[in-house]
């Protein structure tokens, strides 16, 4: 039987594609209540004048790290940044690499605080700080209400200890953000730890995959990243307009990830890769989307590449948008810190830290 059915040439031409329709569909199937999808009506880039400058950046160490991902230095000007392989690797001021500490997840956004711990967000496990010795000790792994912290992202300490965070979603997994930008839900939060009391709290709920995050000079405000929203919102915690949020800077031209101040009146920005241009065409479309969704991770829409460091003032304006768009040497940006006389970054997609010089702008002009 199958092999005279097989003898049909239409047959021997349908038979495969009704297998991959049936296969296809069956995927679909699988995994079609993965997310929930809600109508988003996309914005455009708007340019930021961009300096094509961070081509002249170079690197700070010797070989390579996996992917590294935030960026902070000690007090002796040696630098930090957690690897996919799960270790914070310490870069000494002679270029020579060496491990700092093993971790118990992936370390994404880390920073110093006033006693030289540092601070981590590790992503599957919560809130920790590593100290000297380059041990691990975990500051909180569940909200006040008992829900755990797994997918955490950026943070910035105030002057009284109190730990600012982000939690890109209670609903995805770090591996599993992508579909954030398919849902289009406000599945993020905005929190803080307190040190005095050990107890974690919502600062603000129903937040868009929110990524980096930075407290202004004086305290009275912060500044937070919506990667798929591409844009940064000012958050106000003093003052009269205490609880209110504003846009800072919106139409960014590609995904925001770590922020931090140089406590001097400048935020920096990382943008770590450009619009995902497929799915900024079927955003109003959620059944599209929960299709898309639905396919096995393998399917899942790759990051590009975008090497960009965005300076902004307190008062919303942009006073550098830096670029690497011809050589690729620099890689997709995760965090931006300044350092002496120029910058650090963390070339995620290059497996380098590397350094550059404000000078290099004297040969813009």
């Amino acid at each position: 039987m199958i092999r005279s059915l097989y003898r049909n040439p239409i047959l021997r031409v349908l038979a495969p594609v009704l297998l991959f329709l049936v296969i296809f569909a069956i995927l679909i199937l699988a995994g079609w209540n993965k997310t929930d999808p809600d109508f988003y009506s996309v914005d455009s880039p708007i340019s930021q004048g961009e300096d094509n400058a961070l081509f002249f950046s170079e690197s700070v160490h010797e070989g390579k790290i996996s992917e590294p991902f935030g960026l902070a230095v000690d007090s002796k000007g040696r630098v930090y940044t957690g690897s996919t392989d799960g270790n914070i690797y310490r870069i000494r001021t002679d270029g020579k690499q060496e491990l700092f500490a093993k971790t118990s997840g992936r370390p994404l956004g880390l920073i110093f605080d006033g006693k030289g711990n540092l601070v981590v967000c590790l992503s599957g496990i919560g809130l920790v700080f590593y100290d000297s010795k380059g041990d691990e000790n975990v500051l909180a792994r569940t909200d006040d209400k008992g829900n755990e912290l797994k997918n955490l992202y950026g943070l910035d300490i105030s002057s009284d200890g109190t730990v600012y965070f982000t939690e890109l979603s209670r609903k995805f997994s770090y591996e599993n953000s992508y579909l954030e930008e398919l849902e289009s839900k406000p599945n993020g939060r905005i929190l803080s730890y307190n040190p005095m009391t050990q107890s974690v709290k919502t600062v603000l709920d129903e937040v868009y995959a929110p990524t980096g995050i930075s407290l202004s000079v004086k305290e009275d405000f912060l500044v937070f990243a919506e990667k798929y929203r591409h844009r940064v919102t000012r958050f106000w915690l003093r003052g009269k307009k205490t609880g209110k949020e504003q846009f800072f800077i919106t139409h960014l031209p590609g995904s925001p990830a770590l922020i931090r101040s140089d406590k001097a009146g400048t935020f920096w920005i990382a943008l770590s890769s450009p619009r995902h241009a497929l799915i900024d065409k079927i955003q109003h479309k959620p059944e599209w989307k929960k299709v898309l969704a639905s396919l096995p991770k393998i399917y899942k829409p790759k990051d590009g590449i975008l090497s960009y460091a965005l300076g902004m003032n307190e008062q919303g304006d942009v006073t550098f948008a830096l670029t690497d768009a011809t050589s690729g040497r620099v890689g997709s940006t995760t965090a931006v810190i300044e350092f002496g006389k120029g910058l650090l970054l963390s070339g995620n997609s290059s497996d380098k830290i590397w350094k550059w010089k404000f000078e290099t702008l004297e040969s813009f002009f």
